[in-house]
């Protein structure tokens, strides 16, 4: 069964359809749209939370930056329209590529800001790798729950004032409600002057828990918490939850302004094995992975149901990526046969 208003479809997990056909994730995106639509009034939540920390903290801004059209903007933005000090952040998992790192030291350099990696204990990767793989066949799972982990906690531990992130519109919607970070859209559509963050965080690592085996939700925990007075963790923004976003207008912004250099094919360059986790993904739910990004952009207007059946089609990767496999698997310690194996019976059985 296909949704009547976007592309979804019984591939996605936790979809449902009501008497008319339309699916769970349109109508809870109908309770939402006009507060997404009315820049005016997000202009002016954003701009109280900028009045509340500009110039009281060592940094007013922490801002993650992968080398991608996105957090570029982001930190183009947030230092020359919004004059903030920024601390940018990349976080290396080992699978961050080397022009995505040329590009990262270009932007941080034209746009003045401090800039740092992070790693992580390997062993620790290797595991929440292993999890998401071998568990839950989302390899991009393990990235946004140590991403997120990592982001929670970054903006105490150096002093400044928000954490501000780059995801799209369609991927901060694609889940949206049922995605545990689909809280962080909540907590952002409000004033945010009385919230309680570590609060706020702390329930949510709670179905976290609901998600993960323990010994994952520690690994997550720990690199969330660890060394950190939870009464003082900050605010993570979402910036294009508050600005129109136009990825044509920011990737031509981008090239003519700033040194940003990326090749062709934009998109996800900044990972060494996107291209892996989409096929493995592919194999499991029989469909391309960018479906329910896709189903956003139909179900607000962006694209009609043809342009979002065009671009699926594109989606869908016919060759195996081989030597990204063998990077990613070797890397997490799974067996590319008892992974596929999996992927078959999830999607022929348990799908």
């Amino acid at each position: 069964m296909v949704c009547k208003r976007c592309l979804n479809d019984n591939s996605v997990r936790h979809i449902s359809f009501d008497s008319e056909g339309v699916c769970n994730f349109c109508r809870e995106y109908d309770k939402i749209s006009g507060r997404l639509n009315d820049f005016e009034t997000l202009q002016k939540l954003f701009d109280k939370r900028i009045e509340r920390i500009k110039g009281r903290h060592l940094y007013d801004a922490a801002v993650g930056i992968s080398g991608g059209k996105d957090s570029a903007y982001v930190l183009s933005q947030l230092t020359e329209r919004y004059g903030l000090r920024v601390k940018a952040f990349t976080m290396d998992n080992g699978f961050l590529s080397a022009q995505a790192k040329e590009n990262i030291d270009r932007l941080v350099s034209a746009f003045g800001a401090e800039h740092e990696y992070i790693s992580f204990d390997v062993q620790t990767l290797k595991r929440v790798y292993n999890y998401s793989m071998s568990k839950l066949l989302v390899p991009c799972i393990a990235c946004s729950y140590i991403g997120y982990a990592s982001m929670i906690g970054y903006a105490a531990r150096i002093d400044a004032g928000i954490c501000v992130h780059g995801r799209s519109p369609e991927q901060m919607l694609r889940s949206y409600p049922l995605d545990v970070f689909s809280r962080f859209i909540d907590w952002g559509l409000e004033d945010s002057r009385d919230m309680d963050f570590g609060k706020c965080y702390m329930d949510l690592l709670e179905s976290v828990k609901e998600k993960v085996d323990a010994d994952i939700f520690e690994d997550i925990r720990a690199i969330a918490f660890d060394g950190i007075d939870t009464s003082d963790l900050r605010e993570f923004v979402p910036y294009f939850l508050y600005h129109p976003y136009d990825e044509s207008e920011i990737v031509s912004w981008l090239k003519n302004n700033t040194p940003w250099s990326p090749p062709d094919d934009y998109n996800h360059y900044d990972c060494e094995v996107h291209n892996a986790a989409k096929y493995i993904y592919q194999r499991a739910e029989g469909r391309p992975h960018r479906l329910p990004e896709t189903s956003v952009l139909v179900r607000s207007g962006q694209l009609t149901r043809e342009q979002g059946e065009a671009l699926l089609k594109n989606e869908i990767i016919r060759q195996k990526p081989k030597d990204e496999l063998k990077k990613l698997c070797g890397f997490a310690g799974v067996s590319q046969t008892l992974l596929f194996a999996k992927a078959e019976i999830y999607n022929k059985v348990i799908k």
